[in-house]
């Protein structure tokens, strides 16, 4: 777009206001409309599915232009945001005709997926994180990222010891943005996150400033009570934040009130391969939380609970004394079964506490917030009295029924000065209870009173003209009007004034009616103006409460997460888990928690060991569609389910302190990066081997199948050998290759097991059992038969199998010939030989020579089309 010099002041007002946002949409408020103009008009029409204009002319040209009402300015804010773009909000800071030229206008906030905290456009259940990353000063030590939810004030800093730990912590905190310095290079590391980077000025990031920001906005002289002063990178980072958000918010930002810093041994690291094959927040199937270990554990009752008990999925404990703090809090809540029901229905009440906190200190709450705070408090008396046993209440619970003490003042403060049920929005008034305020209820009167005046005079100008059908009524453009059809256009009386002329009615005034019209309308604006300065006051009242609030909301969700646990251990039968320092996994009796919710009849119990030592290994063998990934996947559900302090699936488990877990389970191909499935493979592998530890629990599932068969057994041998060579991890490893097998004996630490398979009919049972032993057969044709493949096929199958076994007993055979070609006409063609006596030696060479699981999408392609061409070559008949 380009800027004229001869602008209207309108518009020159424009330009300068868009000149200071030149990134943002800018919603630009004129009267009852915001408007765009120019690009952010073509942009916005599009984007917002609205219609684009014109307004004026710009150097001889048409000047695009949309707008939407103000009224409905939510909708077509989160569509814009969700649609990945920034937007400036500018307001009209007094009425029209007030001075000279344009009407002030100012922008009041700037909106981005990471600054939203409109209750319509969050998730309530997740929370809407900002993030700064600030690279270290040495190349050797990892970022500091700072982490900041503007709806609730929730404000961290992490110093990651590696960039691996740094995208780790991003995984497991999911912002919706990532706050950078604009001239920095991110690491290949960081590319799943390059679409949600926001880059901003590098003075922002500024080590020698930083400390200095933080201590402003924090009121304090030192920022040693935070665990900061030593961090000059983590202080560049909450700095940054801070930075951002003034500028987004152009407000005060009080319910930022604290900053605690992340020890980075103090949780479990889970990388995003992890969280995806164990299925932690959404189902593979559909992505869908239903299916996923959230979906089924999340029974909390409330918001913040919700949000809550996601960071402590995705971010679990290995402090074993904080573990042991909650399993009590989860004990009491199992053993007091009428004390857990009762919070779950005293839960029920509980409104989102720390979002409507935040709206209220950033002055964009409702008189709907307020009320929903005054609902809250009055419940926290009734949620402390089941809490009351104190002879046996743990200290956790101890903590939350002290932590929701102490708000009877404001609690009875809201309740005397609001009404039971609140509008929506400041301007639709009657907020305030009659009593509250005497000017307030005057006020009331007098627009009550004149009211009345109105209908008493509607009725006797009535009588008086003998018009029944003259009504008084208020327009925005004219005021109180008396209407008059112009059927009884002769009865109009001579004092009557015309104001306006209508296809079927006129309107009029009178004296008397302008003097009641006087009244009323300078009693509502001062009761609209009283009104609004009685919220605002109240509004800072409970600003003044926000830390003490804050804390009692964060008690309300942690006590929610607790609760939520022990009705899952009572419902599903869950038990208390050991979690020591030792190495040892013990599970007597475990289930998937997620599998057994969606299975129809019994799930099928099993037991599992791991230790540094005896069974560093265990090797599972058997067919597929048998229960190996189920059991593989339920120990690391179980272990990670222990270290959030919640209860476990299991008849007994001692599950020892694990720092990670690591799952390479499944085959995708990355066709963005020219990466084959065995890529992919043997990429995450190397992760695992790199960064596992012997306290980490790693998963293996299938590891080099995607190559030829004696490459793919080599290197699983290997990996299975440097795993127990240099105790990197206690390990599940699921394999087809049953020479594998031959390690138990090689090694103390490995240990066989297998899926116990029964027969009858001649068909395999899969009894879902995980039993000591290998496997003797996988069973692969059979669930080809299962599956649905032609029986050609499957009997084609079984005769090329017999001949292959029989060449590794030595047995001399001829070459495996494929079955006689049959004639056309006499064969379906759903049922047609895979194996056709093709005559062209090339075409074969061709093909044996390719392995499509170690080949990039580009060469697949290519040889395809090479395949075509002999293909094409070939006698029709063929």
């Amino acid at each position: 777009m380009s800027k004229e010099t001869n602008n209207t002041p309108m518009m020159a007002q424009y330009w300068e206001i868009k000149a200071r946002y030149p990134d943002a949409l800018l919603f630009y408020r004129m009267g009852d409309f915001y408007e765009l103009f120019f690009d952010d008009a073509k942009i916005a029409a599009e984007v917002l599915d609205i219609a684009l204009t014109v307004r004026g002319k710009n150097a001889g040209e048409d000047i695009p232009m949309a707008g939407i009402p103000w009224r409905n300015l939510d909708p077509y804010l989160k569509t814009a945001i969700e649609a990945g773009y920034k937007v400036a909000i500018c307001e009209q800071m007094e009425p029209p005709g007030t001075g000279k030229g344009p009407v002030r206008r100012e922008v009041l906030r700037v909106v981005t997926r990471g600054t939203l905290t409109e209750e319509n456009m969050l998730d309530p259940g997740a929370n809407n994180f900002l993030v700064a990353v600030v690279a270290a000063t040495r190349k050797e030590e990892g970022p500091a990222l700072a982490l900041l939810d503007l709806s609730t004030g929730e404000f961290r800093v992490a110093l990651a010891q590696s960039w691996d730990h740094g995208v780790g912590l991003l995984s497991a905190w999911r912002p919706v943005e990532v706050v950078v310095p604009e001239d920095w290079v991110p690491p290949t590391v960081m590319d799943p996150w390059k679409e949600r980077l926001t880059r901003r000025s590098a003075w922002e990031f500024d080590l020698k400033q930083a400390r200095g920001v933080l201590m402003d906005h924090f009121q304090v002289t030192s920022l040693e009570g935070f665990g900061l002063e030593r961090s000059l990178t983590g202080q560049a980072a909450a700095a940054a934040l801070i930075h951002y958000c003034r500028e987004s918010q152009r407000g005060a930002l009080n319910h930022i009130n604290g900053i605690s810093v992340l020890v980075s041994n103090e949780g479990m690291v889970l990388d995003d391969a992890c969280r995806r094959n164990l299925e932690l927040n959404v189902s593979l199937r559909d992505g869908e939380r239903r299916g996923s270990l959230l979906g089924v554990l999340d029974t909390t009752m409330t918001a913040m609970g919700s949000r809550l008990l996601a960071q402590w999925l995705n971010y679990p404990l290995q402090d074993i004394q904080a573990i042991n703090r909650r399993q009590e809090g989860v004990r009491w809540l199992l053993h007091h079964g009428v004390a857990r029901d009762g919070l779950r229905q005293q839960l029920k009440a509980v409104r989102d506490m720390e979002r409507l906190l935040g709206r209220i200190v950033l002055r964009r709450a409702s008189p709907k917030d307020l009320g929903a705070l005054r609902d809250t408090l009055l419940v926290l008396p009734q949620i402390g009295d089941h809490l009351s046993d104190e002879a046996s209440l743990p200290a956790v619970l101890q903590e939350i029924r002290q932590g929701l003490e102490g708000f009877d003042a404001l609690r009875d403060r809201l309740h005397a000065s609001l009404v039971d049920l609140l509008p929506a929005a400041l301007k639709e008034g009657a907020i305030f209870r009659p009593g509250f305020h005497a000017e307030l209820d005057r006020l009331r009167d007098l627009a009550g009173g004149g009211r009345d005046g109105l209908m008493r005079l509607e009725a006797e100008e009535r009588e008086k003209t003998g018009i029944p059908s003259l009504k008084i009524k208020f327009h925005r453009s004219f005021g109180y009007t008396i209407d008059i059809t112009h059927t009884h256009k002769d009865k109009v009386p001579y004092y009557y004034q015309p104001r306006q002329t209508m296809t079927g009615s006129m309107r009029y005034t009178t004296p008397e009616l302008k003097e009641f019209e006087a009244q009323i309308l300078d009693a509502e604006e001062r009761l609209t103006i009283l009104e609004a300065d009685l919220f605002e006051q109240l509004l800072g009242e409970v600003t003044g409460h926000v830390g003490d609030l804050q804390r009692s909301a964060r008690h309300l969700a942690t006590l929610d997460c607790l609760v939520s646990f022990a009705h899952s251990a009572d419902q599903r039968g869950y038990c208390c888990p050991e979690v020591n320092p030792g190495h040892e996994i013990r599970i007597e009796r475990g289930r998937h928690p997620v599998v057994e919710v969606f299975t129809e009849g019994d799930f099928i119990a099993n037991d599992a060991l791991l230790d540094g030592e005896g069974h560093r290994i265990g090797l599972i063998t058997g067919p597929n569609m048998s229960g190996k990934s189920t059991f593989m996947r339920q120990v690391a559900l179980i272990v990670l389910m222990a270290h959030m302090g919640a209860f476990v699936p299991a008849q007994s488990a001692v599950i020892g302190l694990t720092d990670r877990i690591f799952t390479r389970v499944g085959a995708a191909d990355d066709l963005a990066g020219g990466r084959s499935t065995f890529m992919v493979e043997m990429t995450e592998t190397a992760y695992i081997l790199h960064h596992a530890t012997p306290r980490s629990l790693v998963i293996l599932d299938e590891i080099g199948r995607g190559t030829a068969t004696h490459e793919g057994l080599s290197i699983a041998w290997a990996v299975v050998e440097f795993l127990q060579v240099t105790g990197r991890g206690r390990t599940l490893f699921a394999t087809h290759y049953h020479e594998l097998t031959a390690l138990e004996k090689m090694f103390p630490g490995i240990v066989n097991h297998t899926v116990e398979v029964r027969e009858a009919d001649g068909r395999p049972l899969f009894m879902h059992a995980i039993i000591p032993g290998a496997a003797d057969q996988s069973y692969g044709i059979h669930i080809a038969e299962l599956a649905g493949l032609p029986a050609l096929v499957t009997e084609r199958a079984w005769e090329v199998l017999a001949d292959l076994q029989q060449r590794e007993r030595g047995v001399v055979r001829p070459p495996i010939k494929p079955p006689a070609q049959r004639r056309r006409k006499s064969v379906d063609p759903s049922q047609m030989s895979l194996f056709p006596d093709f005559q062209h030696a090339a075409f074969m060479d061709l093909l044996n020579s390719l392995n499509p699981d170690n080949m990039s999408p580009r060469e697949a392609l290519e040889a395809l089309y090479r395949l075509k061409g002999l293909l094409q070559s070939m006698p029709p008949n063929l």
